[in-house]
């Protein structure tokens, strides 16, 4: 039987119904970045399938719908994406469906995308900011509203 190779990413999960879980997410190995970082959103958003294997620090194993995932909370930190722009990174507070508020930052990398809105209107479902220098990736589809400033 033919297997793809994976990366073991520690990670914090952040469910629909607000149930938290700490675990291990399995990323593909040929989705890292320049820096050595396992594309968290890369996988989310590339992956056709709708689950995704994560095994809980408990050692449960489970098959978690991207659809009621909220966020996904990393040990990444935002080094790597302040080295990649020249752009001032952006304010921003958002509002999900859960009653969970985010206050954060995002790195615009184009010209074009200068903005939080063109950043929250890209048609990747999940999309990058940093909270305090740590990487979380956000599922659009659990956001009610951003406040940027």
């Amino acid at each position: 039987m033919y297997e793809i190779p994976k990366i073991n990413v520690p990670v914090e999960l952040l469910l629909m119904d607000g149930e938290t879980v700490e675990g291990i997410m399995f990323v593909t190995e040929d989705l890292v970045s320049a820096g050595g970082n396992p594309l968290i959103e890369e996988f989310l958003n590339e992956d056709p399938d709708d689950f995704f294997p994560f095994e809980s620090t408990a050692g449960a194993y489970r098959l978690i719908n991207k659809h009621h995932l909220v966020m996904v909370r990393s040990d990444q930190d935002d080094t790597e994406a302040k080295a990649k722009t020249m752009i001032p990174a952006k304010n921003l507070v958002v509002h999900f469906t859960n009653d969970r508020t985010v206050y954060g930052l995002v790195y615009p990398t184009l010209a074009e995308e200068s903005r939080v809105s063109d950043i929250i209107n890209q048609t990747k479902a999940f999309i990058v900011i940093y909270q305090n220098g740590q990487k979380l990736i956000m599922n659009r589809d659990h956001v009610i509203y951003v406040n940027a400033n």
